[in-house]
């Protein structure tokens, strides 16, 4: 029976700073650049990737290197519980790696009431603490974690790269999922067959980073948005489509990668992460030794601080939300029409009509077209709840003609949405559990030139009707439901 002496027990438990773990990890040198996974540096990367990937399912399941204590860390597997895998994998006994996994496991950000703004930066800490594992694991100190640029224009567009789809390839073997969506390892762009753009960048439109009013903010604009999109179109409920299971493939990492790029574009391009009392929250990860580091959320705003840079970034788009964050976010949100109760979804689509509040002075219609030009207007969706994933998105119109089958209205379709990140999920007793500050995601699509048009040419009701229609055969056990729909003027 193997012993653990008191020492090596607070070696493996006690917190190192993160300046001097960075101070060791990152030196004197220069940055490393991490790659488009398509590029040539990035294909080295991947067989280095490969490689490391098998060797981690190999480890023991108490090293924090092992591939399903990684997974963990993001969130536990649904057909199980946080305490019982604990339990199971490392027994009774007390030891580090136990602490670390109590301390670690189903702290990804932000689900279940936690703070929206925690999501870039928690996943930020994940993937950099991810990538340094590979390094050691590979023994590759040049290694750096490629990303799926899933937006990119032409034939690569939304196509999950070639070595993740080698099923019994000797040097990519390790990367291929069978859960995922046939159209994901068919090697077919997995947006293929759905309106608008469910992979385009707008988020990088947002003038701020958190919420304000109908305005989600960069932050909860790119996770609600493309991040879940990318999830529900790459995986089922035991893969990339649900969160518990996702950290299980290879490619979410790559996925988290260019979620990553994302935000350094949007910084590059002028985007100011806020000062706020969420910057000092912390949390904690395994280093490469097994040591305890504590992270601090403001610690990881800037990447070069954190030795790595991007082969590409992102060009700022050419029209923003607003011509700074203020212009918005000083602004209060004002209610125009609002559908009353709860609208439950099926596998067809559903069409709803929004009604003015009793105290409006004036039809909708009316009211719309005095508001001030420097004003949006937003069609917002709250308290989306469902039993368990649809594995679906869901495509929004806004004045959609009754006898116009939503395939055909691309001038009426506003936006998609998923509900990847509605089923509430039990953090268990982690010292993670209780970031709080956070609010009710939501959905938000900026309809002014739709409404302003519709209203130019008299077709705008008082009344107008929203339809959400699926994009394919939801899963019938999910019942989806939107709990608020309305229209907000901003």
């Amino acid at each position: 029976m193997t012993t653990i002496s008191r020492r090596d027990f607070v070696r493996g438990v006690a917190a190192i700073p993160l300046s001097l773990w960075l101070m060791n990890r990152v030196g004197a040198g220069a940055p490393r650049i991490r790659y488009d996974a398509r590029s040539a540096k990035g294909e080295e990367m991947l067989k280095i990737y490969a490689a490391a990937v098998k060797a981690m399912q190999g480890l023991e399941g108490t090293d924090p290197s092992n591939w399903t204590f990684q997974w963990y860390t993001h969130f536990v597997k649904s057909s199980t519980s946080k305490s019982a895998e604990i339990q199971r994998i490392f027994g009774s006994a007390p030891s580090p790696h136990k602490e670390l996994a109590q301390a670690m496991w189903n702290t990804c950000q932000a689900h279940s009431g936690q703070n929206e703004n925690l999501f870039l930066p928690w996943h930020r800490m994940y993937v950099l603490f991810f990538e340094d594992i590979i390094r050691a694991v590979s023994k590759r100190d040049d290694f750096t974690l490629p990303y799926w640029n899933y937006s990119a224009s032409g034939p690569t567009h939304g196509v999950l790269p070639d070595p993740f789809r080698k099923k019994d390839d000797p040097t990519f073997g390790p990367l291929y999922i069978a859960e995922r969506n046939s159209l994901a390892n068919d090697g077919k762009p997995i947006d293929q067959g759905q309106s608008g753009d469910p992979l385009g960048l707008s988020a990088l439109k947002q003038t701020q980073y958190s919420q304000s009013g109908a305005v989600q903010g960069f932050c909860l604009a790119l996770d609600s948005g493309l991040h879940g999109n990318v999830h529900v179109l790459t995986g089922n409920t035991q893969n990339m489509g649900a969160v518990p299971w996702a950290a299980r493939d290879p490619i979410f990492w790559l996925h988290h990668c260019n979620i990553d790029r994302l935000w350094a574009s949007w910084n590059a391009n002028g985007g100011t992460n806020p000062s706020a009392p969420w910057n000092d929250d912390t949390f904690v990860f395994a280093d490469i030794r097994g040591n305890r580091v504590v992270a601090k959320v403001s610690d990881y705003f800037d990447i070069a601080k954190l030795g790595y840079s991007y082969d590409r970034l992102e060009p700022k788009p050419g029209k923003m939300l607003a011509a700074t964050a203020g212009d918005i976010g000083r602004r209060k949100p004002q209610q125009a029409a609002r559908v009353g109760t709860g609208v439950s979804l099926e596998g067809k689509p559903v069409r709803v009509q929004l009604q003015s509040g009793v105290e409006a002075a004036e039809p909708l219609t009316r009211r719309l077209q005095a508001a001030p030009k420097e004003q949006r207007v937003f069609l917002v969706l709250r308290g989306l709840e469902a039993q368990t994933q649809p594995e679906v998105l869901y495509h929004v119109y806004l004045e959609l003609p009754e006898k116009v089958a939503p395939e055909k209205g691309a001038e009426y379709h506003v936006g998609t949405f998923s509900f990847f990140d509605a089923l509430k999920l039990d953090h268990g007793d982690g010292e993670h559990a209780g970031h709080g500050g956070g609010e009710d995601k939501f959905f938000s699509f900026d309809v002014t030139d739709l409404v302003r048009r519709l209203g130019a040419g008299k077709t705008l009701s008082d009344r107008p009707s929203v339809t959400i229609a699926p994009a394919g055969e939801p899963a019938a056990a999910a019942k989806p439901v939107v709990g608020d729909i309305e229209l907000q003027v901003q």
